[in-house]
């Protein structure tokens, strides 16, 4: 009825095998964080935009060539940079793929797009300065 020494300590390892092999096919993480910790560095400290451009684009390629997924704030962080380029399509698009991925930052999403939309309609509306004729009467 009872195990001997041998046949338990061959079930403890056979046990022990089959936890480390299971374990050692889990994925490495949720979510694919590539160079985003250097591209905070590089904008907030270094201020090169140009170096946090690489590292946020090298990130979100990564992420989408590894089919993973790319950490929350990312596509509204590299969007943030494109608006603050003038790349306002770049920025609306990034938003949106933000909102689409991560639901609960909706609101922060749609009132970011929100802002650039109101800003594009009023440079578009705004008159353009014209130059007066110069009338040939007599002076007023």
């Amino acid at each position: 009825m009872y195990l001997s020494f041998r046949s338990r300590m061959t079930a403890g390892f056979m046990v022990l095998l089959s936890a480390v092999m299971l374990t050692g096919c889990a994925p490495s993480g949720l979510f694919y964080w590539g160079d985003y910790e250097t591209s905070l560095f590089e904008r907030y400290v270094q201020n090169n935009a140009q170096q946090t451009d690489a590292y946020l684009s090298q990130t979100i390629l990564g992420a989408e060539t590894q089919h993973r997924r790319v950490p929350p704030g990312v596509y509204a962080d590299y969007g943030f940079l494109l608006y603050t380029r003038g790349d306002k399509a770049g920025a609306i698009a990034n938003f949106q793929k933000e909102r689409a991925l991560y639901p609960e930052s909706q609101a922060l999403m749609n009132k970011l797009i929100e802002k650039i939309e109101q800003k594009d309609k009023a440079a578009t509306a705004a008159p353009t300065p014209t130059a007066e004729p110069v009338s040939k009467g007599a002076p007023k």
